[in-house]
């Protein structure tokens, strides 16, 4: 059959020329319609992707802790994120030794506030730490809530030492007073090395308890005199 043959058959054709006119009318239209349709699908897709990455971003709570250093005069003079370096400045890692073996070898009747001080000592020890496995063992030896004689033992630093050049390994010097109804009782002396490391702290629970990320991962500690009795 000749074009020409098709061609008159389709004007011979109601349905033929329906459709050939409807094509002519409304196919623009509707392919319009559809690439509209495709658009407006692809965008729902890219809104709920950025939706999702929002929540994710904002479900990251992120605290960035900052060291601000004072002259005399109380105006700020240095002003640098915690999280840069590796390296703690030595007054700071000299006070957070001094508050964690303070912490953990005090011991108070207030067990409010004996556990205060057990949680304090957690939050400067690195999780899965051979530091974190020997204070458990400690505690599970030496309870700190089991004082039915009402013993108070009070804890003085006399000395916070760097041990090398890397600044990663302390001494410790401290003693300690153990105290019943206000008379010392008995006086002990204690040495410990640790090791530290500084890890950046975001979360702000941890922001609160350690805030420039100050940990100790590794722990070795011993008893030197002992002076007084118990009696």
């Amino acid at each position: 059959m000749t074009e020409r043959e098709r061609a008159n058959m389709g004007r011979d054709n109601p349905y033929l020329s329906a459709r050939a006119e409807y094509g002519d009318r409304y196919g623009a239209a509707v392919n319009e319609a559809a690439r509209w349709r495709q658009i407006a699908f692809l965008l729902l897709a890219l809104s709920l992707a950025f939706g999702g990455m929002m929540i994710w971003m904002a479900a990251q709570n992120k605290v960035v802790p900052y060291v601000v250093q004072v002259d005399k005069q109380g105006y700020s003079v240095a002003i640098k994120s915690a999280e840069e370096g590796s390296a703690a400045d030595p007054r700071v890692v000299v006070a957070a030794l001094s508050r964690f073996f303070t912490n953990f070898k005090t011991r108070v009747v207030d067990p409010y506030a004996q556990r205060a001080m057990v949680n304090d000592v957690y939050s400067y020890l690195a999780r899965g730490s051979s530091a974190e496995g020997i204070v458990t063992h400690y505690f599970r030896e030496n309870n700190p809530f089991d004082n039915p004689d009402g013993y108070t033992t009070l804890v003085e630093v006399q000395s916070v030492l760097a041990v090398g050049g890397g600044g990663t390994s302390w001494q410790v010097l401290w003693t300690e007073k153990r105290l019943r109804r206000g008379e010392i009782r008995s006086t002990t002396e204690w040495r410990a090395i640790v090791t530290i490391a500084v890890s950046p702290v975001r979360d702000l629970s941890d922001v609160i308890k350690n805030p420039l990320g100050i940990y100790v991962t590794e722990l070795n500690m011993a008893q030197d005199v002992v002076t007084g009795d118990d009696n």
